[in-house]
């Protein structure tokens, strides 16, 4: 496919990083060192602004097949699309933060030319409400429209599953994916060790989540949320927190802003401080909360403000972090999970580029899950899975006639299957070769 994609900030180069080896992939970005940052990659770069018709024309716009407009502008990114969708681009995609045009992490916009819009604020948003279904857990993606969860949880004493991965026993249909220690993840291999603090991966039958959730002797209960940061994501996190019960506390610097939110969120404690003075956050019990979201849009005021509750006790902390490349490091130092705005949005796109397929970035090491539908002649199909698959890459869950099922060493692979994958970057290519027709 021809794949058109203006901006190159961490949205667009995660995208073109994504699609430049299967497909013929052009960037447009006015910034010399944005544009220099793809340079490694087999794209056309151009250097300009995203709304010049001449520009646009200039990049044979008319020839896309999907144009993505992912630039830091709203409006640029709008007019883009329109312009694409009037030239006849069959699929267009505009992320889109003001909330005068969205009030979903993804909404279809065709009247107006515009195949999807995605917030990322939203979507982030999103991705960190799902981590409650019990206390240890980290992420709760709901995959195949709700027949498989992604689940990532936190190790703890408690549970009793510390030792080699394969004498762990968990609920049926329910299959160990990965492992995520201090920010450096890897797929499970006979030998290794489950520690402490381990962040587990898991693909799981969405109907098994209750028996995991008692396997690791956790509840579901209503908890006590603290937000760090009443931006758009601390705003929709705090909304979406509400409908769901919590007990919310949101710390925001700029007092007008307090206001602001206070009129709109009549559930929600509103403090008007700094999330980062050690002594507001001791007086408003921040190490008492079961969660604390650190979502300012500063990466330092978040890994600060992280590091101050973890010491303070709190139960789980989960950190905004705006550049991709620290998730690791926030993770290495004691957050539990980081997010990246650009990570969750790229992903969000990636889906609805590569045709419906499930893409989950795992880390800044472009860990990723995809599924797949083996379609009839494809080389995998009526072969043993895990014979044929590459090394570093594991399957992790087939749906087969509508029902998950966890792939056992011989299992072979029917047409019509759709199979999970997870894959480190160098084995991806050869997972896609063994799908194709």
């Amino acid at each position: 496919m021809r794949i058109l994609i203006t901006g190159a900030g961490e949205v667009g180069f995660l995208i073109a990083s994504e699609l430049y080896a299967d497909h013929d992939v052009t960037v447009i970005d006015k910034d010399p060192d944005a544009c220099a940052r793809l340079q490694d990659m087999d794209v056309k770069v151009m250097q300009g602004n995203a709304a010049n018709a001449r520009l646009l024309s200039e990049a044979d716009i008319k020839k896309a097949d999907i144009v993505v407009a992912a630039t830091g502008n709203d409006e640029v990114n709008v007019i883009t699309c329109i312009i694409a969708s009037h030239l006849g681009v069959r699929q267009t995609i505009a992320r889109v933060s003001n909330p005068e045009y969205i009030d979903q992490p993804v909404q279809d916009r065709k009247e107006i030319g515009i195949s999807f819009m995605i917030c990322p604020e939203l979507t982030m948003a999103e991705d960190m409400a799902s981590s409650l279904y019990f206390s240890s857990m980290l992420m709760n993606r709901d995959l195949a429209n709700g027949l498989v969860e992604l689940v990532e949880f936190k190790v703890t004493p408690e549970m009793k599953i510390q030792g080699p991965v394969e004498n762990i026993v968990l609920p049926n249909n329910c299959n160990l994916i990965a492992i995520n220690r201090a920010g450096r993840i890897a797929i499970p291999k006979e030998g290794d060790e489950i520690r402490n603090d381990d962040h587990l991966m898991l693909l799981c039958d969405a109907r098994s989540l209750p028996d995991l959730g008692s396997m690791l002797h956790e509840s579901k209960t209503t908890q006590k949320a603290m937000i760090v940061g009443g931006g758009m994501v601390g705003f929709y996190l705090a909304s979406r927190l509400e409908k769901m019960g919590m007990d919310v506390k949101l710390i925001e610097k700029d007092a007008d802003r307090c206001a602001e939110i206070a009129d709109k969120l009549s559930g929600t404690m509103i403090l008007n401080g700094d999330g980062s003075d050690l002594a507001l956050l001791q007086e408003e019990g921040a190490g008492a909360m079961d969660v604390v979201y650190a979502v300012t849009g500063l990466d330092d005021k978040n890994l600060l403000c992280s590091l101050l509750v973890k010491q303070l006790g709190a139960t789980k902390i989960l950190s905004r972090v705006n550049r991709n490349v620290y998730i690791k490091l926030f993770e290495m130092v004691g957050v539990d999970r980081a997010v990246s705005p650009g990570q969750v949005t790229a992903d969000a796109v990636l889906q609805r580029v590569i045709g419906g397929e499930e893409v989950i970035t795992l880390s800044d090491e472009r860990m990723e899950l995809v599924d797949f539908i083996a379609k009839p002649g494809a080389k995998i199909v009526g072969k043993s899975i895990s014979k044929e698959l590459p090394k570093n890459s594991l399957a992790g869950m087939v749906i087969r006639d509508g029902a998950p099922i966890v792939p056992y060493e011989d299992f072979k692979v029917s047409a019509g299957d759709r199979v999970f994958v997870m894959s480190m970057p160098d084995a991806v290519s050869k997972v896609k070769k063994l799908f194709a027709a």
